[in-house]
């Protein structure tokens, strides 16, 4: 208990105020003081919070999968994509025992606390919610972990073994389930609320019910998730956020984020709107996340259609026309307008040059590596208005962790998955979705079976969440991944200008050799700096 609440007084320091805690003497706090004092308690139930991670400087989880690409040859993601990680050095690994212990002590002391009854239900809710969240990002990585949920002493048995993978699912539900009974239906934003447990469900048995953690397809699981996420739907509490482009800058009421990590200048910030624009805007960062012609592609036409149908009305002399609204949105490319800064105020818009010779992709050599390594910026999420972003600081905007949109998407998939056919709730769910996004033709219903909808629903969640840290996983679960990764290529343009207005487009390989997945990827290795303490922490198949 000590250890956590100096950890817990160190934070407070940066943020409190010295009635709270004295300065000059943080360690004399024991726990007994920190339940006495409900400002204490709220900062250590915030301190659990801060545990969630956000947005990622080098979005590693979105370079090393069919997204975008960092351009730094050196950085982690492009390790990852040709397999150098193992269990001694992996860059998304998640052993998040620290973590745990925190929410453990949080549970096992907030009874006695000094505020009311309702307050230690929500409170409890809360930590409930953080914790499962903490194990789901563990078994989604490892599969089978130890399940500790109470503070460990060094009179305990500290060599734990791993729990079963089902024993480990069934702890996590339990654990929402009752977080689900003790959470508001109204919750401050950046706080858990019921919505918020329910939604973290419906992912989590989604997750439980596909193909790398349900072997033998067993239906009742697809059935428990889709049941899971329709009961979100039916609530009728959440809504799509009318505009694509502003879902994550909105600073008033938002129906569609359902829970969010909070950002506040300057105690916590990020770098998204640096890291993301060309260098002429990105204001000393840049180069972070170029996305790939294979997401480009993926966006259907406005009419609902792919492109490679050939009655779409997609021109390959002209391809960035015509595209469902979350392709604009979402992706810069060649002739789009983008805003920012260089140097801090005011805000200038530039016309992206990213053919051979342009200002954004090679026109300065010495700069080539900090512009687009595929012919495309992104746009998702950027602020641009934002004057103040620099290097890896200056941005504010929340993490949307959990929003209506993947609901739907994470119902559609488990009722197709359970029934032989898609029903009209199925296509209802989808239709949502690509309305938002300006298509102006529904999917009828009957019109497609459940291999043809399934395909449908992943290509959804491949638009529809890119660069949320969504599709690396969504391919692990699918297992996909040693198909759509392994020995693959990630796909760039070069657009030569040919007239005034006037292009034409090649493409070619941006990965200097075939990335890596292979079978045994799909479980991550137990830490070996773990397995050393631990001996009876066993180790993933295929891994030392």
């Amino acid at each position: 208990m000590k250890y956590i609440i100096i950890s817990f007084a160190a934070l407070c320091l940066l943020s409190c105020s010295s009635k709270f805690l004295d300065p000059t003497n943080p360690k004399a706090i024991s726990g007994e003081e920190v339940w006495k004092d409900p400002k204490l308690v709220e900062m250590f139930l915030n301190r659990l919070y801060n545990d969630r991670p956000g947005y990622e400087y080098s979005n590693t989880q979105d370079n090393i999968t069919d997204e975008g690409r960092c351009n730094y040859p050196g950085d982690a993601p492009n390790q990852i994509l040709i397999g150098q990680w193992d269990e001694v050095t992996n860059p998304i690994s998640f052993w998040a025992y620290d973590a745990v212990r925190r929410a453990n002590e949080f549970l096992a002391g907030v009874d006695q606390a000094a505020v009311s009854d309702d307050e230690k239900q929500r409170m409890k809710g809360e930590a409930q919610f953080l914790r499962a969240f903490l194990y789901f990002d563990m078994v989604k990585r490892y599969g089978e972990v130890p399940i500790i949920d109470k503070p460990q002493s060094l009179n305990d048995d500290l060599l734990v073994s791993r729990n079963t993978l089902q024993e480990c699912f069934d702890f996590i539900v339990k654990e929402l389930d009752q977080a689900i009974s003790e959470l508001p239906v109204e919750a401050v934003r950046g706080k858990a609320s019921k919505g918020a447990a329910m939604a973290l469900k419906g992912r989590v048995l989604l997750y439980a019910a596909s193909p790398l953690y349900n072997e033998s397809n067993d239906a009742k699981k697809w059935e428990s998730a889709a049941k899971a996420n329709k009961e979100i739907i039916d609530a009728k509490k959440y809504s799509l956020f009318a505009n694509l482009n502003t879902l994550w800058l909105e600073k008033g009421a938002n129906a569609e984020a359902i829970f969010e990590i909070q950002y506040r200048l300057p105690e916590k910030q990020h770098s998204w709107d640096a890291g993301l624009r060309p260098l002429v805007l990105a204001n000393n960062n840049a180069g972070q996340l170029s996305p790939l012609q294979e997401l480009v592609d993926a966006f259907p036409m406005k009419n609902g259609k792919a492109i490679t149908d050939a009655t779409s009305g997609y021109d390959p002399l002209n391809p960035y026309v015509g595209r469902d609204d979350r392709f604009y949105a979402f992706i810069a490319f060649n002739g789009s307008k983008v805003k920012g800064t260089s140097s801090g105020p005011p805000v200038k818009e530039i016309t992206l040059e990213t053919y051979k010779g342009g200002r954004d992709y090679d026109a300065s050599p010495e700069n080539v590596i900090y512009n687009t390594i595929t012919g495309y910026y992104t746009r998702k999420a950027t602020d641009p208005e934002n004057t103040i972003y620099t290097g890896s600081t200056g941005s504010a905007q929340p993490w949307i962790e959990l929003r209506y949109a993947e609901v739907l998407l994470n119902f559609a998939e488990a009722q197709n998955e359970f029934l032989g056919s898609p029903d009209a709730a199925v296509y209802d769910a989808v239709n949502e979705v690509r309305k938002r996004a300006g298509i102006t033709t529904d999917l009828v219903a009957g019109t497609l079976n459940k291999q043809t909808m399934r395909d449908l629903i992943r290509n959804e969640r491949y638009i529809e969440l890119c660069f949320e840290k969504k599709r690396y996983w969504d391919l692990r679960r699918w297992k996909m991944a040693t198909t759509v990764l392994n020995g693959k290529y990630g796909t760039g343009v070069y657009i030569t200008k040919t007239g005034s207005n006037t292009f034409t487009y090649e493409y070619h390989h941006v990965d200097p050799q075939p990335n890596v997945f292979t079978e045994r990827m799909y479980f991550m290795p137990i830490p070996q700096s773990e397995r050393s303490k631990n001996k009876n922490l066993t180790q993933n198949p295929g891994w030392k």
